[in-house]
């Protein structure tokens, strides 16, 4: 049913169902903290050998490497480019 002023009120209460402000799940709600889409993610872990590695991907698609062998630190970069 589309919003009547008359009947329905304020449209930001009629789109929030009649929850008070803040409680509603419309665009009125402020999330503090990123969402994990944003995030970098990461994974980690070691190969046969003991070569402790990170993989860390941004948002974009770009790919990060750590590898840590016997006391060297070493990094593979690979830039996804559109």
């Amino acid at each position: 049913m589309p919003w009547d002023p008359d009947v329905d009120g304020p449209f930001g209460a009629w789109l929030r169902g009649g929850a008070p402000l803040g409680e509603g799940h419309t665009a009125d709600v402020v999330v503090g903290d990123r969402t994990w889409v944003t995030r970098d993610q990461v994974v980690e872990g070691r190969t046969e050998d003991g070569t402790r590695w990170q993989r860390r991907r941004d948002q974009l698609g770009n790919d990060v490497i750590r590898e840590t062998a016997r006391g060297r630190e070493r990094q593979h970069v690979n830039i996804n480019l559109p």
